[in-house]
């Protein structure tokens, strides 16, 4: 990664894994496009096919995108049974599930399960770069904690916090989505800076600013270009390609678009993974107010 005006970018590509047609948007995303880095879903479906795309580019990241929600556990009923159905599958709503395990007692089946996620990926000889987590449950104070300890164990060097400035999420209001955009905000903000404490006191870095939550789903050509030319510092920008959805491709579109390219070479955009990032490069910027 080049040196450059100050801003350090790195372009993420979530669910990896999870279907064959996220793996090839995300392989041609990266291949073709700005995608840098990548968080796989160690019991998606398409797991072993998203490990092959990643041995065979050297230059993404891959992280492990920690999945409690909406999705398949790595153990089973019989060893965590508090967190899944008889079929092995976790709860599908992100909200219920913030609440279940907001209860007591059930904290030592839910390390169990990250760590079997993280002992997964390292028996498919993947090195996370970073870590994160689906739907970013791994918010949620209690999971945050683990997670980074977790991490720490393994030499992951960075975590996600998401956090944007209020003026995107007003700025590219979704109306089908209703509050959940200006809920999300409130939530991680109020997290923000005890996360940033509890991630530094386990020797973990994390972006100035993580941009996607305000277009989750739904990022274009016109969001990726209005974030990389005016952000210093720091960045991450996560996004989910998918070619099996409206959605997911007029985000792969957007992801290998020359238009974003080229501004990302006129701005001096330095785009990397976590692991081409100097630490340093998270001390040059604060987060800012608006965007």
């Amino acid at each position: 990664m080049a040196r450059n005006r100050g801003t350090y970018a790195v372009i993420a590509a979530d669910d990896f894994g999870r279907s064959p047609s996220v793996n090839r948007a995300i392989a041609e995303a990266h291949d073709r496009g700005i995608v840098t880095a990548a968080s796989i879903m160690v019991k998606g479906k398409a797991f072993e096919e998203a490990v092959r795309i990643a041995r065979s580019r050297s230059r993404l990241s891959v992280g492990l995108h920690v999945t409690l929600c909406d999705g398949q556990a790595v153990l089973s009923h019989a060893e965590i049974p508090d967190l899944v159905d008889r079929h092995g599958y976790f709860e599908t709503s992100p909200s219920r599930a913030w609440f279940k395990y907001s209860r007591t007692g059930i904290l030592s089946q839910l390390e169990k399960e990250i760590e079997a996620q993280f002992d997964l990926l390292a028996k498919a000889r993947i090195n996370p770069t970073h870590v994160d987590g689906h739907h970013h449950l791994h918010m949620h104070p209690a999971l945050f904690r683990i997670l980074c300890e977790k991490a720490a164990q393994r030499g992951v060097p960075w975590i996600r916090i998401p956090c944007e400035p209020l003026s995107l999420v007003f700025r590219y209001f979704i109306p089908r989505r209703g509050a959940m955009p200006f809920v999300e905000w409130a939530v991680f903000r109020m997290l923000k800076a005890t996360h940033e404490r509890t991630a530094r006191n386990y020797g973990l870095h994390v972006a100035n600013v993580v941009y996607g939550l305000s277009r989750s789903g739904q990022v274009d050509e016109k969001y990726l270009v209005h974030i990389l030319t005016r952000s210093v510092g720091c960045i991450e920008i996560f996004t989910h390609p998918e070619m099996a959805s409206e959605a997911g491709c007029r985000e792969l579109e957007a992801l290998i678009s020359t238009a974003v390219q080229d501004k990302v070479a006129s701005h001096g955009i330095a785009l990397g993974g976590y692991r081409d990032i100097p630490p340093e490069a998270v001390i040059q910027a604060a987060e800012p107010e608006r965007l």
